[in-house]
């Protein structure tokens, strides 16, 4: 009954709903004691009576009261219910608890047995060389040997091979090739790059007879004209191969062309307008001294005492003045078209193709999968003419 109070106690003071009830409760009692000890005033009797149906004022306090007093034993169920639960964990924590202690104490145990046995125990338990353990269990076998399944002799078992290195061909700065420009060029002197290209008449040669076969790989260049000394210079920008096994390849490279003569570019024919241009000015300043020329043969002038003078044309002339004029406004006009022309003009040094020459590689260039295709017993039978 105390623990029953104290957890009363704690309910009215933490649970709203506790002492929500406790109140009405403690109101309900109130006033059933004051209106038992207060006595009751005597009504009038009335002349007539209605009935409205609710019942008098007594019947509904004691309705209400009843109602409390349900409510009340309502929440004494709740609590009772509550309480038998708290037991019922508390009971449950008690039996872990126990459960807990008594799993310990036999670990506990256990590990006293352990430190307490015999010397010959813990020797075992040290660690001990592969080789030093023997017993009727253990069958030594021998090294890099198998038994067969058959029960014969043993078969004895080689170490892998180490892993093969992958060969990796490449080309390094310096390396030369022959090759055969396959198309004419007319390379401009103001610093355009035109396109060619070139094919390879031979191996990658290196230092020390280095070889690297490219069979009839392609390479792209970019020429421009030299008005100096009338030579296209080429550099290398793609090398394009086939492999062995069938793929094909692009990389980018970059070089040089050396020609026949030892010097870097083709020599080739400079081919310059104002060869041309000169002569057509010439001829159209000829024309138009000539309109001038046949102009002022039909014209006549007058000089006046005074120091002045006037030009006039005889009636007769009027045709051959006239075409002078034409002539020389004709002339003019050419003049101007030349001079425009010209400046729009820019020379070019003419290469014509199947030019040999030697290709020179400035940078280096790995080739992967190229050895590993390669056929080195019957490389013709790798590379063909891709022509």
């Amino acid at each position: 009954m105390s623990q029953f109070l104290k957890d009363l106690g704690l309910k009215l003071k933490s649970d709203r709903k506790t002492q929500v009830i406790a109140g009405l409760a403690l109101i309900a009692v109130v006033f059933l004691a004051f209106s038992e000890n207060t006595p009751r005033r005597a009504r009038a009797p009335r002349l007539t009576e209605t009935s409205s149906g609710s019942g008098n004022v007594d019947e509904r306090w004691v309705d209400l009261v009843a109602r409390f007093d349900t409510q009340l034993k309502t929440q004494a169920q709740q609590l009772n219910t509550l309480q038998s639960e708290q037991e019922n964990q508390r009971k449950m924590m008690q039996d872990l608890e126990a459960t807990t202690a008594e799993i310990f104490k036999k670990v506990l145990e256990r590990l006293a047995e352990i430190q307490a046995g015999p010397a010959s125990q813990t020797a075992n338990l040290t660690p001990k060389d592969v080789g030093d353990i023997t017993g009727p269990d253990i069958v030594p076998v021998a090294d890099d040997e198998l038994d067969s399944i058959n029960g014969g002799d043993p078969i004895a078992v080689a170490p892998p091979p180490p892993p093969s290195k992958p060969k990796l061909a490449a080309i390094m700065p310096g390396d030369s090739v022959r090759v055969k420009l396959l198309a004419g060029v007319n390379a401009p002197t103001d610093g355009t790059p035109y396109p060619v290209v070139l094919k390879l008449l031979g191996p990658v040669m290196g230092p020390d007879g280095n070889t690297i076969p490219l069979g009839e790989a392609r390479l792209i260049a970019a020429a421009q004209g030299s008005l100096t000394d009338s030579r296209v210079l080429f550099r290398l920008t793609r090398l394009s191969l086939r492999l062995p096994n069938g793929r094909r390849k692009e990389f980018g490279i970059d070089g040089w062309i050396v020609g026949e003569d030892g010097i870097r570019g083709l020599s080739g024919v400079l081919i310059d307008p104002i060869g041309k241009a000169i002569g057509g000015a010439g001829m159209a300043g000829a024309l138009a001294g000539l309109g001038q020329g046949i102009a002022a043969a039909n014209q006549q002038y007058t000089l006046y005492s005074n120091g002045t003078g006037s030009s006039n044309v005889d009636a007769s002339q009027i045709p051959a003045f006239a075409g002078g004029v034409a002539l020389s406004s004709a002339a003019g006009e050419w003049q101007q078209l030349i001079r425009d022309r010209v400046s729009q003009l820019v020379p070019v040094v003419q290469v014509l193709s199947n030019r040999e020459a030697t290709a020179v590689f400035s940078q280096s260039l790995p080739i992967p999968d190229l050895l590993e295709a390669l056929d080195e017993e019957n490389p013709s039978l790798v590379y063909t003419s891709l022509d």
